[in-house]
């Protein structure tokens, strides 16, 4: 029988099961808001952006 899991390659480590990617309207509080919500609920590992992250402002410095 095949296994499906090789003992030579490393198992990979995730840290989320959903990267939640949203733009335009802020809708953190309204329909984002209640989906990661629900998705935390349901032990799905959600990640969303930094919340005191206003729009328009860089993520990081170029």
């Amino acid at each position: 029988m095949l296994s499906l899991l090789s003992t030579s390659s490393p198992i990979s480590r995730k840290k989320y099961d959903v990267f939640l990617s949203f733009r335009g309207e802020d809708t953190r509080k309204n329909f984002t808001g209640h989906l990661y919500d629900a998705l935390q609920s349901s032990g799905i590992v959600t990640f969303r952006d930094d919340p005191k992250l206003e729009a328009g402002e860089e993520i990081a410095p170029c």
